[in-house]
């Protein structure tokens, strides 16, 4: 399907109450789509956790804030079965539903996930399995938060997380600061700073690409997936500039950016290409995509990577001698 007709479509449902949820049904039509749910979710819950290098401390809470909850409550569950003891998962909506849980919860009861969770994690196989059984017999959302102690804020502003906590020692996101303007970014990015405990760290994977070039029943195979980097900030507000379709259009770059400014000290950047890749020329992009950026030596780097890990700590303030 032409990305424009998608975008048209996204325009008229973005109108709508429950836009964002029809424009998700395409999405949940696939075939095995809640077993995938399930089993993406726990393996990158479980990627960018041992990127992160956090030690549980028996001394003390472990807390975690996921940013971007989304449709599935999966990762803050195994966030849970890990061992942290205090989640705060945040969204700009509420997607989460019980029935959709019920549906992709039953694929973690594996031998395989469930002996991985107690080998990276600090329960035992048989604390895991015994909490899973319990996890999967509840009724309502609010029984899984309540056993799982997760604090779900759908609808969130930065206020709202401080009014729950204020030291993480993990902060992570999946897939999801893309879809956050930079005037946000710039803010969240400050708060996080802030947020992380003196071991804490931060683990985000961002997705670079114009998502009218993603698979599925809409994809547009004949449009690079760079293809967004061609036009004024005008020309794409009008086509994509709502809630529905709205990504920031900002490469791996600019978040490295944020780290600067903010005084964060990156871990490591993970960039990756997972798909064939179509990398646009430098004079092919627009103007106003590359005045996003405060130095850009190298215009074509923009389209060097499709997607990538981000792992960021704060820098530690040198003890004073006495």
């Amino acid at each position: 399907m032409h990305w424009k007709i998608k975008a048209s479509l996204q325009k008229v449902l973005h109108f709508t109450k429950i836009g964002d949820q029809l424009n998700h049904i395409p999405a949940t039509l696939r075939k095995a789509y809640h077993k995938n749910v399930c089993l993406y979710q726990f393996y990158e819950c479980i990627r960018k956790f041992e990127a992160s290098e956090i030690q549980f401390n028996a001394n003390r809470e472990t807390s975690v804030l996921e940013i971007g909850t989304g449709y599935s409550f999966i990762a803050p569950v195994v966030l849970f079965l890990l061992g942290f003891d205090k989640i705060v998962t945040v969204d700009i909506s509420k997607d989460v539903s019980i029935k959709t849980f019920q549906k992709q919860v039953q694929y973690l009861n594996d031998e395989t996930l469930l002996q991985l969770l107690a080998e990276k994690g600090k329960r035992s196989l048989s604390d895991i399995q015994q909490k899973l059984v319990e996890i999967e017999s509840f009724q309502t959302l609010e029984k899984v938060t309540e056993y799982c102690h997760i604090t779900y804020i759908p609808k969130y502003t930065l206020q709202a997380i401080e009014k729950v906590d204020t030291a993480f020692d993990y902060i992570c996101s999946q897939v999801v600061f893309e879809h956050i303007p930079p005037e946000f970014l710039e803010k969240l990015f400050s708060k996080m700073k802030h947020w992380l405990t003196e071991d804490g760290c931060a683990v985000h994977t961002i997705n670079f690409i114009d998502h009218f070039a993603n698979p599925g029943f809409f994809q547009d195979t004949n449009i690079s997936e760079f293809n967004f980097l061609k036009y004024s900030d005008k020309t794409w507000n009008f086509w994509a500039g709502n809630d529905i379709a709205y990504t920031n259009r900002l490469s791996y770059l600019y978040y490295l950016e944020l780290c600067e400014v903010n005084n964060l000290h990156i871990v490591d950047f993970i960039g990756e290409n997972y798909r064939v890749h179509h990398p646009l020329l430098a004079e092919e992009i627009h103007e106003d995509v590359i005045k996003k950026y405060k130095q850009l030596a190298n215009v074509a780097a923009i389209c060097k990577y499709q997607r990538g890990t981000l792992i960021f700590k704060k820098i530690k303030k040198p003890k004073l001698a006495l």
